[in-house]
């Protein structure tokens, strides 16, 4: 594999462990992560007061000309959407769905216990479309 897409790889793992992790202390139950159908995934699924929570997690390292949030366009919207679509009926899930985003921008250390990193939790960022 080679160094940026190695790297690139690097940066998803760590801030999927940190999203896990703060909405694991906001009281959410995580039910699954990377969470796959054909070619479409589910980075988090997520429950708390019978919500169900589908959160595409987003990581950039600093100094990246792109906000992590702004790279969900519309059509990795309408991916989470269906996916979303085959998870809630494979489990038979008849709960409210919402789609969150979770944006993490790491410093330099890049670690999963490094405090060097923000993170911007977006509730509801996108809707399903009809």
């Amino acid at each position: 594999m080679e160094g940026k897409q190695r790297d690139t790889l690097k940066t998803g793992s760590i801030g999927e462990k940190l999203a896990v992790n703060f909405l694991i202390n906001k009281g959410f139950r995580i039910f699954h992560t990377n969470w796959r159908t054909g070619h479409k995934e589910l980075d988090i699924v997520a429950g708390k007061n019978g919500t169900i929570h589908f959160v595409e997690v987003r990581s950039r390292s600093r100094g990246s000309i792109v906000s992590p949030e702004q790279t969900v366009n519309r059509s990795k919207q309408r991916m989470v959407m269906a996916a979303a679509r085959i998870y809630m009926t494979r489990y038979q899930i008849r709960a409210e769905a919402r789609f969150d985003v979770i944006a993490i921008v790491l410093g330099p250390e890049r670690t999963a216990g490094s405090p060097d990193y923000e993170l911007k939790y977006i509730p509801d960022a996108f809707t399903l479309f009809l």
